[in-house]
């Protein structure tokens, strides 16, 4: 990379995620970086550990910024046997993006594990200064999934979080339950910043007023357990019995065995005909999508995987304009006003879902309003533009 004349701040994005194209945690890192677009003086790249070579070309350049992958598709047995080449893959990479004319940060999505210690540990030792993103706490998440996979990344999680003050020099955290966590790991003795969910306000315009003929419930993101997509599914059959003028779109996607049994429970509704699930969609295809929904529909499940994160789609569905309803989880009822900003309804509750869109249908100048509100909310809570400077800010106090 050439030296951008005056920068002195060379951020370097690190971790195992799609890139350019990918769902929250793709998101999540190209907000961070649009935000940090709109300060001085900082360059940046992005470091991918490893990634499916069917997803996305393996390095290139997304909105100005490089990105490169260390090694693609490796999995399963194929991680262990490579890992050595791998490592040295990874420690030249990191060399190239080191400019000794800077302040040098990693900033690593997630949180040290078996696969990503070594590397970090190696980034410090070259005067990178390590900075975490954590949006998940493991410590909750052992019965997300059966895997064996799983079970030995989340034992690994805990065996190494002891280390985690020692092996950083910040850390950046998506809830007040994380911020909580961390500052209690670290000992008060590392710096934590909070940085919600962002949005990115380009992609929106001034709301279409709803309701059409027909009302569109719209929902996208993961179909995982935490995210109660059977839960809204229900809510939608009892919605349709009573109401003709009702459909739900869906876009997203999830591992091979739950979206086989979210297509068989879709097949099996007796409303069917009025569920569209359009598969995961590009940037593109996706807000055009989003923008055209009446309700978008942020659910999920009460547990404490659920309570510790902060649903990343929420943010964008706000920014729509349109009226939103959500599952009160995490930081989202302390932040936003129930019936005012947003329809707030109990996790894991279809009642809750079909009462909240039963209000908004039957009275849309409230609706209209709420979505004004939202969208403001929105706005002053989590523009990526905002947080673009208070990251800066943080990045240059370590």
């Amino acid at each position: 990379m050439r030296k951008l004349i005056g920068a002195d701040l060379n951020v370097v994005f690190m971790g195992t995620f799609p890139y350019p194209q990918g769902m929250a945690g793709t998101k999540r890192i190209q907000h961070a970086i649009e935000g940090l677009k709109g300060t001085p003086n900082v360059i940046m790249r992005v470091i991918v550990l490893t990634q499916s070579s069917r997803d996305n070309a393996l390095s290139g350049r997304h909105m100005g910024i490089p990105y490169q992958t260390v090694m693609g598709d490796l999995v399963r047995l194929r991680t262990a046997l490579l890992f050595p080449l791998f490592y040295l893959r990874a420690r030249r990479a990191l060399k190239r993006a080191y400019r000794a004319e800077c302040d040098n940060v990693i900033y690593n999505y997630g949180v040290p594990n078996l696969f990503n210690t070594g590397i970090l540990a190696y980034a410090k030792s070259c005067g990178y200064k390590i900075v975490l993103d954590v949006v998940e706490d493991y410590d909750t998440g052992m019965k997300n999934s059966r895997s064996l996979y799983h079970l030995i990344k989340v034992v690994g999680i805990r065996c190494l979080k002891r280390h985690v003050k020692h092996l950083t020099s910040g850390i950046v955290v998506i809830s007040s339950h994380l911020e909580k966590k961390y500052r209690g790991l670290t000992n008060f003795k590392r710096p934590i910043h909070y940085r919600p969910i962002s949005v990115d306000f380009s992609f929106f315009g001034a709301p279409s007023i709803p309701f059409g003929g027909m009302v569109t419930l719209f929902y996208a993101g993961s179909f995982g357990k935490k995210d109660g997509l059977f839960i809204l599914l229900d809510a939608f059959d009892r919605i349709a019995t009573q109401r003709a003028n009702v459909r739900l779109v869906l876009t997203g996607k999830a591992k091979d065995d739950v979206m086989r049994q979210i297509l068989s429970r879709i097949t099996s509704s007796p409303f069917k005909n009025r569920i569209d699930y359009k598969g995961y969609l590009d940037d593109e295809a996706y807000y055009d999508v989003l923008n055209s929904a009446d309700i978008p529909c942020m659910t999920r499940i009460d547990s404490p995987f659920a309570q510790a994160g902060f649903p990343f789609k929420l943010g964008e569905f706000l920014a729509t304009g349109k009226p939103v309803i959500a599952s009160r989880v995490s930081d989202i009822a302390g932040m936003l006003k129930d019936g005012k900003d947003v329809m707030l309804v109990n996790p894991g509750d279809p009642n809750g879902i079909v009462h909240a869109v039963e209000y908004l249908i039957d009275n849309p100048d409230k609706a209209i309003a709420m979505g004004e509100r939202g969208q403001e909310a929105a706005r002053r809570l989590f523009d990526l533009r905002l947080q673009g400077h208070a990251l800066q800010a943080f990045l240059r106090g370590l």
